[in-house]
């Protein structure tokens, strides 16, 4: 008997400890003493956010014919990304791998809660820009290119150009109105003097590359195909319906209309002549979602560098970016090239001496430093007028484009920041109302007994939280629910075993033999049931995608705490309050006419 009550004590001890460190103090302006305020993580349903799913795109590398590994591949970018967020300065993203429909996926999600401003208009259009700027930052730089001078543009260099749009709108065909964007932002970001255009509007405010006469006549989803343009001028066809070239042929543009809806917009009324009458009234009139790939016939001015036996200097020879400074303490980036990189610079920087180098990362110019000596060292400095700021950032931006393999936008998913704390006060309200129902009905069902449990069930809500705080677990929605299951594996737990103690009594055994007996004989059914869920849930984090691995990982939690409080907590719990001298209907709920049996 001494034994379990100081058991009891050193439990309510930790409870007591526990519940010190899992309460959000610091939300309520409370400063403790020794307890950590480490907020807990939550999930973008539940304080809001963007989530990005980017697709990896293997093509490069499997036509490169290089030897890769797909998880090594997928891990890499998963770092890049991190870097690329990190570098927006704001709250940590929370980044996932997935697979489906025999592609694979990294999911990006990124609060918002940070992104604070003084008018809550300002705050929404604060986060709406972080939201852009993230995705540009994540999306924008996908290849690092080391490329000289063309010393003439040929023909094939202009016939390069019309063949280039042939292709993309070959691949926007293929890809369809659902398709389109992601396809023509991969054109975008792998080659130069491309446009993407994106957004909505009516026939007058379209974009001039994006309006044409008889737009008015056109149904949803709509694809132009290619069509020669000038840049600049609204486009237009003949009588037979035929696409003119609009006043030039200085590129390609290829538009798709995914949706026209009839909506009421303001317009300014016509002054009739001799008036100066203003004002506006209302019209229906057809507003467009857009989407369009501008290509430019413009050749590049630049050519990969490429070794006499036609190597090319990319991203696969360089190990690393960093800033320094010099003797003068002047900023600048120091390039690090592996080994076989530091023979292919050598020999470009010997035939370049004199001559510009640029660096382009995801198609855009970043730098042309002039090359003022042979480099056979395997690290190149670029100099110039840097702060440490542009340093910095030059040094970020060419490091974050060196990648395995590109990747690209195919879903996007945004929650409101009020509709996060709204769901986060639901769940909490709802999971205290629950857990006080439980404990009420193990209560009248089961009395002291049950009490004892209900205690235990407290103790093993303070323990899981404990653990999701330290290791830093990402609370969602979906994740709760993996709680909530887990509460009714222990429930389930404390059933069996009473209901085996309650048998137990009826045959005449005593109390305390009775209890033991109970805990013992119901531990194969209980680590049965128990260890079928678990296994459940390893199979859902393993190859669920985000949702359903955070479900999966809190009920594996859940399970393994509440397997530990059902069995040694409540055991603990039984064993102190078993001698005292009262009924066994007041402690476990038998009754006397079937303790008479």
């Amino acid at each position: 008997m001494i034994h379990a009550r100081l058991r009891i004590v050193a439990i309510a001890f930790a409870a007591i400890l526990l519940f010190g460190y899992v309460f959000p103090w610091t939300q309520y302006g409370i400063s403790v003493p020794y307890i950590s305020d480490t907020p807990y993580k939550l999930g973008l349903d539940l304080q809001g956010g963007v989530e990005l799913d980017y697709r990896v795109d293997f093509d490069e590398l499997d036509r490169s014919g290089a030897d890769y590994a797909t998880n090594d591949v997928v891990e890499g970018l998963k770092s890049i990304i991190e870097k690329r967020v990190n570098s927006l300065g704001t709250a940590e993203p929370t980044i996932q791998s997935a697979s489906y429909a025999g592609e694979s996926h990294i999911i990006v999600q990124i609060p918002t809660e940070s992104v604070t401003a003084t008018d809550e208009h300002d705050a929404d259009a604060e986060r709406q820009a972080y939201i852009e700027r993230a995705k540009e930052t994540i999306g924008r730089v996908v290849q690092v290119e080391f490329r000289e001078k063309k010393t003439e543009i040929t023909d094939a260099d202009k016939a390069e150009r019309a063949q280039l749009a042939e292709r993309a709108d070959a691949d926007l065909r293929t890809a369809g109105t659902a398709g389109f964007a992601a396809t023509a932002k991969k054109y975008r970001d792998q080659y130069e003097n491309l446009e993407f255009l994106s957004g909505t509007g009516t026939a007058e405010e379209l974009p001039k590359e994006v309006a044409f006469t008889g737009i008015e006549a056109v149904s949803a989803p709509y694809f132009s195909g290619i069509v020669p343009t000038k840049r600049g001028i609204v486009m237009e066809r003949d009588e037979s319906g035929n696409w003119l070239p609009g006043g030039g042929d200085d590129g390609w543009i290829m538009i798709s209309i995914s949706d026209i809806q009839n909506q009421d917009v303001e317009v300014a009324n016509q002054a009739e002549s001799g008036s100066t009458a203003t004002g506006t009234h209302i019209e229906t009139k057809r507003v467009y979602a857009y989407d369009a790939l501008f290509v430019s016939a413009k050749p590049s001015d630049w050519q990969p560098a490429k070794t006499a036996d036609g190597k090319i200097l990319n991203d696969r020879y360089l190990a690393n970016v960093s800033t320094s400074a010099n003797q003068l303490l002047q900023p600048m980036v120091d390039l690090y090239f592996n080994e076989e990189g530091t023979k292919i610079f050598a020999e470009l920087s010997a035939r370049l001496v004199g001559k510009q180098m640029a660096i382009f990362v995801g198609g855009e110019l970043l730098t042309a430093p002039v090359i003022q000596e042979p480099i056979t060292g395997g690290t190149a400095q670029i100099s110039g007028n840097f702060t440490v700021e542009s340093a910095k950032k030059l040094a970020n931006d060419i490091k974050t484009g060196i990648v395995p393999a590109p990747i690209y936008l195919t879903s996007e998913r945004t929650i409101d920041a009020k509709i996060g704390a709204d769901a986060l006060r639901v769940v909490l309200v709802a999971g205290l109302i629950g857990l006080a129902v439980i404990i009420v009905f193990l209560l009248a069902v089961y009395r002291l007994s049950g009490l004892m449990a209900g205690l235990a069930l407290v103790f093993y809500a303070l323990l899981l939280m404990a653990i999701v705080k330290f290791f830093g677990v990402v609370l969602t929605l979906a994740s709760i629910a993996g709680v909530i299951l887990s509460i009714g594996l222990a429930i389930d737990a404390n059933i069996l075993i009473f209901e085996r103690v309650k048998e137990e009594l009826r045959t005449g055994n005593t109390r305390s033999k009775a209890v033991a007996i109970g805990f013992d004989r119901s531990w194969a059914t209980i680590w049965d049931s128990h260890l079928t869920s678990l296994s459940s849930a390893v199979i859902l984090f393993i190859f669920g995608i985000s949702l359903i691995k955070g479900f999966g990982l809190m009920l594996g939690i859940g399970i393994v705490v509440s397997l530990f409080t059902a069995m040694y907590v409540s055991r603990v719990f039984l064993n102190a309050i078993q001698g005292f001298g009262m009924s066994d209907s007041c402690f476990v709920g038998l009754e006397k006419k079937e303790n008479n049996k």
